[in-house]
């Protein structure tokens, strides 16, 4: 299968050995560059790169007369030549998807007294931890269409439109943990998504389900059809800690999942349970 997340770096040897208990299971990670890494490009020319653990900086390659869009606040640092201004188109659809009612665009339009022919811009996420995410939009698992969590886009390069989808079905929007509001995301370019937690990756086959804490759901493709069901007995609901529904994702398509919601995350520090997760 084609690989969805476009990986800069992949770890090697004795890494991918630990791994085989989760790769076995159809699930995967997203990779970051280490010391000791066996750095592969999996394309002839890499475009953007990731690095760090947690609070991940995201590096875009920028020819002259290319642009790239990203939500306010995540700039980093730009080099000479990248010009930044203000898009409100869709305005509407962004704020209902979670986002700011206008992004920033930054237009690499070149200098005359530098040779350089590409400049660069460094984004990072809003929030402290989180990871960036870079899906390819054009790949067949992903169809050209991703809903993801409000919130979930923090930059793209390329054809990538930031809407809203409205979820009419109570049921799923009340507890499937996905709400009334979804952000959907549609193109052929690459988009960039920022989620605290560890972040696990699946193509799901044709009719394949599976089971989702309610929390921990970040993206699916369009084509992934989404319902809930019973987190086991009513002693379990009560006791089990997942509370009383689970939701099932239906297959084929992508899935993004996250160990940790930034919402989470505020509540562990809030009551100082960070050894929860």
């Amino acid at each position: 299968k084609a690989n969805i997340i476009k990986r800069d770096i992949e770890m090697g040897g004795k890494d991918d050995d630990l791994l085989a208990p989760l790769k076995v299971t159809g699930w995967d990670r997203i990779y970051v560059p280490t010391s000791d890494s066996t750095i592969t490009s999996t394309t002839t020319q890499t475009k953007h790169a990731i690095v760090g653990n947690e609070s991940q900086v995201l590096t875009i390659d920028l020819p002259v007369g290319e642009s790239v869009e990203s939500e306010p606040g995540t700039m980093m640092y730009l080099t000479d030549g990248i010009e930044p201004s203000i898009k409100c188109a869709g305005c509407f659809g962004r704020c209902c998807s979670g986002e700011a009612c206008y992004d920033v665009s930054y237009v690499n339009v070149g200098t005359s007294s530098s040779v350089q022919q590409s400049g660069y811009i460094s984004l990072t996420p809003n929030f402290p931890t989180a990871k960036v995410v870079p899906v390819d939009m054009s790949s067949p698992e992903v169809g050209e269409k991703l809903l993801c969590q409000q919130g979930a886009y923090m930059a793209k390069y390329g054809d990538v439109t930031v809407d809203f989808k409205l979820d009419c079905n109570l049921t799923r929007c009340c507890c499937a943990g996905t709400g009334l509001f979804q952000q959907q995301l549609s193109g052929t370019g690459t988009v960039f998504l920022a989620s605290t937690g560890t972040i696990l990756q699946k193509v799901l086959e044709e009719g394949e389900k599976i089971q989702i804490d309610t929390n921990c759901i970040l993206a699916w493709a369009s084509t992934v059809t989404i319902d809930i069901r019973k987190a086991g007995t009513i002693m379990g609901m009560i006791g089990g800690g997942e509370g009383f529904v689970n939701t099932v994702l239906t297959g084929p398509g992508l899935v993004l999942i996250r160990s940790m919601d930034e919402e989470m995350f505020r509540h562990a520090l809030a009551n100082d349970k960070m050894w929860r997760r």
